[in-house]
């Protein structure tokens, strides 16, 4: 939970902490990789390969939860191997029950049941990760550290074999990670960083080589190292895939309709690339890219005024997203969803016509650079352009073609240098939008539109205090009936009636914004952490040409404190309590609202866990409730959540939640009670019913 302050001085109170001394780095343990001195292995876990035969293994785990520091209740032992092209690493888990091993079968990426997992930080920057997962199942879960070990990509899929297998009194891991999935600089010979852990579910514990303690920031700062890599090269990589698709539907034919004739079909082809410019970067390249085997949106009934946001699938956009990374709090500067969507116009015609509409946009061509320098600068860089699309018409006998969508093209870049080992970050980004209007009723799509900002962090005392620093920039321009339709919009809505403040301006082509952050406090190397928060989004900020935002015109402040125990004690094994205050205005002046709450949590010894969360709210006027209309205010209310849950350990766990909400005066209540329960039938199958 996060706690933000009210009032200036309480952000001043925080910065004299910055003098206080926190935990010191621990000394950091090595293993020393092997050149292989044969074949290769062969990757089935089973470790019965010559190769994994006598010395070169390392142990001596340490447990980092839920006894910090203490002996691990079973002993895991690894053993690092390589050759010109490949990283090889085996684990063997040793378990004196073996007959209670959780081999949870599940989809990618999903944690379950007992795990082992090995993180190389190849780029030994101290903040960049590569992790390799494998249950006892034998499912892999692989993803990328990000902001230095506080956050988790798990879209990022590497190309890699991990096979699992059991033994006598022992599940062991077989791993071959190719050095085309890592990135690292040419060097005669290397030290990565390196992390291997394990996880027991049925005690929930885990076991690590390099203890990263449970209130550090971050944790790939804190990895142990890999040592002995020589003579390897990072290879070169140029992947070239075309690709040729046709498309054949039967449909029921429907009379009179020219576009439902019974029959469909097409054919039509593409490219993908991928090529290494040097050791450190990538430029990913697609000329008509088909995302045909992508995973659907699920669906969603979305009743608010607010755009729905869809998470990034696409493969291409995946790779080195997280360098294009810039957010402010949900809101983000480049959202990749805009290239390729739907057309963003329909049509219209009188009763009787038929329409065959593009289902999205086709990307003509786009280009991505991404990567790190040997000096911690990392680029990001994308260019794209979008064809101009049109639908075909059947009105009254005659047939035409209008367009739904203009030729467009998107920019991105990203800079962000690192100093003092991830210590001191500074970045900037730019997004740019142009579009081409041939066609006059396109002219209520903004004809260019231009974001940016940079961001600046500071950590001191082993990243035990912080401070954060934002500030970013829009600037859009377009013909009047374009402009009007951005005031308008549900996130602007700068017809209010009642807002002073607002003006809706009909005449006006272009419209300026700007918005940021300013946020400092103790994240961790200690019970007590604090921070304070100011961010704002003044009126005319607008991202949605190739960002996300969800609403302008805010000013939001919040002061958070929280008391965090770690360390098991008589009948629990950590718990929690917060606080957190906070108030939002417009820019008018308006308060929009203000609030106090109160959160703990405990986990108990019998691995039950109970949460309450006690919230109390005021000054609530919702601006957008209305659609446009004059804000409308909301009674003051009091919130009560609980929430408890049984050891998930268990074949069958139950969960109960209570919600309670009531004005202060009694006039509005509401109550609403749930019971679950989970049964797992089998390492393959899970049951279960929330009433």
């Amino acid at each position: 939970m996060h706690f933000n302050g009210s009032r200036a001085w309480m952000m001043l109170m925080l910065f004299p902490a910055f003098l206080l001394s926190g935990s010191e780095i621990p000394v950091k343990r090595r293993h020393v990789a092997r050149r292989l001195p044969a074949g290769p292995p062969v990757v089935d876990g089973k470790l019965d390969d010559p190769c994994w035969q006598g010395s070169g293994w390392t142990g001596d785990f340490i447990q980092q939860q839920p006894d910090q520091g203490a002996e691990p209740s079973q002993e895991t032992r690894f053993k690092i191997l390589y050759d010109d092209r490949n990283l090889y690493v085996a684990i063997r888990a040793h378990d004196r029950e073996p007959g209670k091993i959780e081999r949870r079968i599940s989809r990618r990426d999903d944690f379950s049941g007992d795990i082992v997992g090995i993180c190389l930080d190849s780029y030994f920057d101290h903040r960049t990760g590569f992790e390799f997962n494998l249950t006892a199942a034998g499912v892999k879960v692989d993803l990328i550290p990000t902001g230095g070990g506080g956050t988790w990509d798990f879209n990022w899929d590497a190309v890699w074999e991990g096979k699992t297998a059991m033994e006598d009194s022992a599940w062991t891991a077989e791993y071959r990670i190719p050095f085309s999935q890592l990135r690292f600089p040419e060097k005669d010979e290397y030290v990565w960083g390196l992390h291997v852990w394990r996880w027991l579910h049925r005690y929930q514990e885990e076991d690590q080589f390099q203890m990263i303690p449970q209130d550090a920031v971050g944790t790939v700062h804190l990895f142990g190292e890999l040592h002995g890599l020589q003579g390897i090269s990072p290879p070169r990589r140029i992947e070239l895939l075309p690709y040729v698709l046709a498309k054949a539907r039967t449909c029921r034919r429907e009379a009179g309709n020219p576009f439902r004739t019974g029959r469909d079909g097409s054919v039509y082809g593409g490219l993908d690339g991928k090529i290494g410019l040097s050791s450190n970067f990538n430029l990913d390249l697609t000329v008509y890219p088909d995302f045909g085997q992508v995973e659907a949106d699920p669906s969603v009934i979305n009743l608010t005024a607010f755009e729905t946001f869809y998470e990034e699938k696409r493969p291409f956009f995946m790779e080195g997203r997280d360098l294009l990374d810039f957010g402010l709090g949900d809101d983000i500067l480049f959202y990749s969803r805009r290239i390729g969507h739907e057309p963003s116009y329909t049509p219209e015609t009188g009763e009787g016509a038929f329409v065959r509409m593009p289902e999205s946009t086709d990307i003509l061509a786009a280009a991505k650079l991404t990567g790190k320098t040997r000096g911690g600068l990392s680029i990001g860089i994308l260019e794209s352009v979008t064809a101009p699309e049109r639908a075909e018409i059947e009105e009254s006998g005659m047939r035409r073609r209008e367009g739904v969508e203009p030729l467009t093209n998107h920019f991105v870049g990203r800079l962000q240098k690192e100093w003092r080992r991830g210590q001191t970050i500074l970045g900037g980004m730019l997004t740019a939008v142009n579009r081409r209007m041939d066609d006059v009723h396109l002219r209520f799509l903004n004809r260019a539109a231009y974001s940016g900002g940079m961001d600046f962090r500071q950590y001191w005392d082993n990243k035990t205090y912080f401070m954060d620093v934002k500030a970013l920039f829009s600037h859009v321009r377009g013909d009047p009936q374009a402009l009007l339709g951005l005031q308008t919009a549900s996130r602007h809505y700068f017809q209010r009636p009642d807002a002073g403040h607002l003006a809706l301006d009909s005449s006006q082509t272009h419209l300026s914004g700007h918005g940021g952050r300013i946020q400092a406090g103790r994240a961790g190397n200690s019970r007590i952490r604090f921070d304070g928060e100011l961010e704002w989004w003044s009126p005319g900020l607008e991202l949605n040409d190739i960002g996300y935002l969800r609403s302008a015109d805010r000013i939001q402040q919040e002061f958070s404190m929280a008391y965090v125990v770690q360390d098991p004690g008589r009948f629990y094994q950590n718990y929690e309590i917060s606080t957190e205050y906070g108030n939002e205005w417009s820019f008018g002046r308006e308060r929009l609202r203000s609030y106090a709450e109160l959160f703990a949590s405990m986990r108990f010894r019998n691995f039950w866990s109970l949460h309450g969360l006690l919230i109390r709210e005021g000054s609530l006027l919702d601006t957008r409730m209305l659609r446009g209309g004059p804000a409308f205010r909301l009674p003051d209310r009091w919130t009560c959540h609980t929430d408890l849950t049984s050891d998930s350990r268990r074949r069958l766990v139950f969960n109960t939640a209570f919600f309670y909400t009531r004005s202060p005066d009694g006039k509005t209540a509401s109550l609403e009670s749930r019971v679950g329960a989970s049964g797992r039938l089998s390492d393959r199958m899970e049951l279960s019913v929330k009433p």
